[in-house]
């Protein structure tokens, strides 16, 4: 989407003027309510080469969609997704999941974007539907 561009080339040009300390801080509450998981991920996050992150989130911005492709999709697939998560809104995994013909999603309700660390067993319960 276009706002979404636009915010990741403002957050690249923010990086590169003031550091990833700022964005680290924005960031990481937006992907998990949690407050350990928030500051875990801020650290993470603060601890990248600024061009780095600056250039992972360019690419982000300027990626095709490939959301045309997911019907094609015949293997096994899961998909595990926060209904906290501000970045990503639980419609658009059950969009992808409508997509996909033999998809798997799990709900996880009281997460963010980092079920795989706030809620690991669900994660890796969800995950071994794949097996």
């Amino acid at each position: 989407a276009p706002a979404n561009k636009a915010r990741r080339y403002k957050a690249a040009a923010g990086i590169m003027k003031s550091g990833v300390g700022p964005v680290a801080e924005g960031m990481s509450a937006k992907l998990t309510p949690d407050k350990w998981v928030q500051a875990y991920v801020q650290k993470l996050i603060a601890e990248q080469h600024p061009a780095g992150l600056a250039g992972a989130l360019k690419a982000m911005a300027e990626r095709d969609d490939s959301t045309s492709i997911l019907p094609s999709f015949t293997f096994p697939f899961t998909i595990v997704h926060g209904g906290l998560d501000e970045l990503i809104p639980i419609q658009r995994a059950r969009e992808i999941k409508a997509a996909i013909p033999n998809a798997n999603l799990t709900e996880l309700h009281n997460v963010g974007h980092m079920p795989m660390m706030e809620d690991p067993q669900s994660t890796a319960k969800a995950l071994k539907k794949l097996l």
